[in-house]
């Protein structure tokens, strides 16, 4: 719950929001993966999750080689997507990989904005 609650406050911060969209979308031209819902994407974790679930689904349907260069992009193993679908079976699968992909992408996204708020702190 504590996750959710952070992940949510990354998301409504206007900067970072807009930050994990721009990364989204390089991530997904980088796949071959169209990317005209990320220009309507909604800062609400759940709904994020939906839409990018939802656009991962009919991608799918396509070619889901594009599906794999999408999560080696975004940097999620076979195994911790493997992993994630097993401790997650009640949920649909593209739920599961839509929550990995903006977990990591805000992972990204918030150590690039503390790095170069924080030029300084090497650790």
């Amino acid at each position: 719950m504590k996750d959710l609650i952070a992940l949510q406050q990354q998301l409504t911060s206007a900067e970072l929001f807009e930050a994990f969209r721009l990364q989204l979308t390089k991530d997904f031209e980088r796949s071959s993966l169209p990317t005209h819902f990320t220009q309507h994407l909604s800062s609400d974790f759940h709904s994020l999750v939906a839409q990018i679930a939802q656009e991962l689904r009919q991608c799918d349907q396509r070619s889901g080689a594009h599906i794999a260069r999408l999560l080696y992009n975004v940097d999620i193993s076979e195994a911790q997507l493997n992993r994630y679908l097993r401790e997650s079976q009640e949920e649909d699968r593209w739920v599961v990989m839509a929550q990995l992909v903006v977990k990591r992408l805000l992972q990204k996204v918030v150590i690039r904005h503390f790095y170069k708020n924080n030029p300084g702190n090497t650790g």
